[in-house]
Formats: structure tokens, C-alpha cells, sequence
């Protein structure tokens, strides 16, 4: 009889578990519907979210905090409350950029859009075709763009998170104060906040976001190191264990994460951050290409207002290169400028007033 007993019970805790992984199953269903859901909003999609675009894990609930471990109240509260967060989004987050050619197509149109930014074009290139080979997505970027100031290379970064359509998150490392901004602000603070990287994916959609290190040879030791997360983000294979600080119990997996960084000087960077990268130097573009450019400039403002019709499809020899004289920001004001006074004076042609593109001084770039 007691054999018997054992047995119904066994089997009735079988069953028990059996029904509590089915609902943990659905309920992680129905938070990765709600991820798939948010993303598509963000896009302004209307349709029904792409069930066939891939999700990856990016933490792992079991590892929670011991109760055993901490005596402090609000960590406790804290730390509930996370895990509360966490268990309603779920832990799959979208792979977005999916390698193919059609992506690849885009990523090309660069040559023409950055024309000095061959090198980096190519790169990109070949970390895509490398992906495609596996079914994968375009992922886990390390690009050191350097070079002198008005180049592109922030305007570059930017398209390029555009155009492979993932979030994308700038960081101004020359105003940025603290090491936590980056890594979270220590657990036991009464403040005690998440870093941006822990934000974006946590709360965010995608395992993959692009995230730009603007003007990372400008960074300010004064209050630690804002680059000290880093140093583990950006190494594969410690990137699958990330801990930010304010959530040291939760490794989170951050190697899909796509890092690009500008600098003016490369020198002013640690070694072993400089390491972590791919660089490539940028240059200035030739004439030829700032002519082309402007030009884009302009067609583009015309489709943006829809005067693609209304006035000249294409600027004049010596419109251009008054413009070229100066950076983009300078060019795409005094286009839009012009634009604007040919519309209000009923004329189809713009007027680019010599003595504003004199003023401008120097060699156009990017900014």
C-alpha cells in the first residue's frame, strides 16, 4: 500500500509540473507577442507584427537575488520590483537586420551617400555577407571611426542605424559625467539606476541595437571611468554575461549589440578599448563627391516638401560650388533657407546668396 501511495503521489507532482511549464511556456508567448507588438509601433507599422523574424534570450530569471544575501529594505523592494518588470516582458528580444541581399543593397548605397567611407562600407559589407552565411543576423559591430573634425562620421553612424533598422542610442561621451551612465550606479545607492545599455535592451525590443560612442577620445575621467563597462561589453566572450552594476544579479547578454565610436584623435584612447575595435581612418571627400552630395542634399529637401515639380531639379555649377565651401550643416540651411524664399516669391528656381556661403569659411564636411 505504501508503494502504491508513493506512486499517486509522484505521479500527481509530475502532473502539477507538467501544468505549471505549460503556463510558464504561454505566458512567455504572450510577452514576446507584446514585444513583437511594441516594436512594430515603434516603427508605425499597422500590420500584424512578423511572427518569422528571429528572438534570442537575453537573460536567464532563474539567476534572482537570495533573500539570505541582503538585509537592506529598499534593495529588497528594488529588486522585486525588477524581477516583476522582467517577468512580464520576457526574455526573448527581436534580432533585427536579418542579413540578406536586399540589406546588403541598402548598406551599399552608403558608397554613394558617404563617398569617403569606402573602408568602412566594406566592412560592414563583409560582416554581412559573413552573416548571411549563417542565417543570422548583422550584429555585434565594433567600428572606430576616426578622423578630423566635419568628416561624417557621426552622420554616418546615424544612417547606418537607419538603414539596418534597429534602435539606436547616442552617447556623448564628451559631456558624459559618470561611469554609471553607461554600466548602472551601484545596487546599494538609494538612487541607484540601470545603465543605458541595460535600459535598451531590458526595456527595450531588440538584442541589437546600435549604439554610438560619439567623440570617445573626449571623455572625462573626473568621475571614474565612463568607459570601465566597456571593457567587458565589448569582448564576446564576456559580453554574454554582462552585470550591470545596479543589477549585478541578473547577467544579461549584450553581444549583439553594435558599437560604433568617433574620434578626432585615436591616441587619447586607452589601448585596450582601442583594441576592442575595428578602425578605420576617415578622410575628407574630393570635390567631385561634395558636388554629388549637395546635389542629394537638395533632392532630397525636394522630396521632403514635395516640390519635386514646383521648382529646378538640379543646382547650378556655380550654386554648387558656393556650397561646397562650407559643411553640410551650412549647406542644408541655406538650401532649406532658399527653398523657402523661392516659394514665398512664387519663383522655381533658388537663390543661394554668394556673400552667406563666403561666410561659411571652411571645407564642407559632415556633422
Amino acid at each position: 500500500m505504501t508503494n502504491v501511495g508513493t506512486s499517486q503521489v509522484s505521479t500527481t507532482d509530475n502532473s502539477a509540473d507538467h501544468v505549471m511549464t505549460r503556463l510558464e511556456a504561454i505566458h512567455q508567448q504572450i510577452a514576446a507577442l507584446k514585444v513583437r507588438c511594441e516594436a512594430a509601433a515603434e516603427v508605425g507599422e499597422t500590420s500584424s507584427p512578423d511572427p518569422n523574424v528571429k528572438m534570442v534570450p537575453i537573460f536567464n530569471l532563474g539567476n534572482r537575488p537570495l533573500d539570505s544575501l541582503c538585509s537592506d529594505g529598499d534593495v529588497k523592494r528594488r529588486s522585486s520590483q525588477i524581477i516583476k518588470t522582467l517577468s512580464e516582458r520576457g526574455a526573448q528580444r527581436l534580432l533585427g537586420s536579418m542579413a540578406s541581399p536586399s540589406l546588403a543593397d541598402a548598406i551599399a548605397g552608403l558608397y554613394d551617400s558617404h563617398p569617403n567611407f569606402t573602408l568602412a562600407v566594406d566592412h560592414v559589407l563583409g560582416e554581412e555577407i559573413l552573416a548571411r552565411q549563417c542565417g543570422g543576423a548583422l550584429a555585434g559591430l565594433r567600428l572606430l571611426l576616426h578622423g578630423g573634425a566635419g568628416v561624417g562620421k557621426s552622420d554616418y553612424a546615424l544612417t547606418l542605424a537607419k538603414l539596418l533598422g534597429v534602435p539606436c542610442e547616442v552617447i556623448s561621451l564628451s559631456s558624459a559625467q559618470a561611469a554609471a551612465y553607461l554600466g548602472g550606479s551601484e545596487e546599494y545607492w538609494s538612487n541607484s539606476q540601470p545603465g543605458i545599455v541595460w535600459k535598451r535592451l531590458v526595456q527595450g525590443t531588440h538584442a541589437n541595437p546600435i549604439i554610438i560612442l560619439d567623440e570617445i577620445d573626449k571623455v572625462s575621467n573626473n568621475w571614474g571611468d565612463p568607459l570601465g563597462a566597456l571593457y567587458q561589453m565589448l569582448e564576446p566572450k564576456t559580453a554574454v554575461i554582462f552585470r550591470d552594476k545596479s543589477v549585478p544579479w541578473l547577467p544579461i547578454d549584450t553581444r549583439y549589440c553594435s558599437w560604433v565610436a568617433t574620434a578626432n584623435n585615436v591616441e587619447a584612447i586607452h589601448p585596450a578599448i582601442r583594441s576592442r575595435f575595428t578602425e578605420i581612418e576617415v578622410t575628407s571627400p574630393t570635390e567631385d563627391a561634395l558636388a554629388n552630395l549637395v546635389q542629394r542634399l537638395y533632392s532630397s529637401l525636394l522630396e521632403e516638401f514635395s516640390l519635386s515639380d514646383r521648382l529646378a531639379k538640379e543646382l547650378t555649377d556655380v550654386q554648387t560650388k558656393a556650397l561646397i565651401g562650407g559643411s553640410v550643416r551650412d549647406a542644408k540651411r541655406i538650401l532649406r533657407s532658399a527653398i523657402a524664399q523661392a516659394l514665398r516669391h512664387g519663383k522655381t528656381e533658388i537663390t543661394v546668396l554668394a556673400a552667406v556661403q563666403q561666410a561659411t569659411g571652411n571645407r564642407m564636411g559632415f556633422v
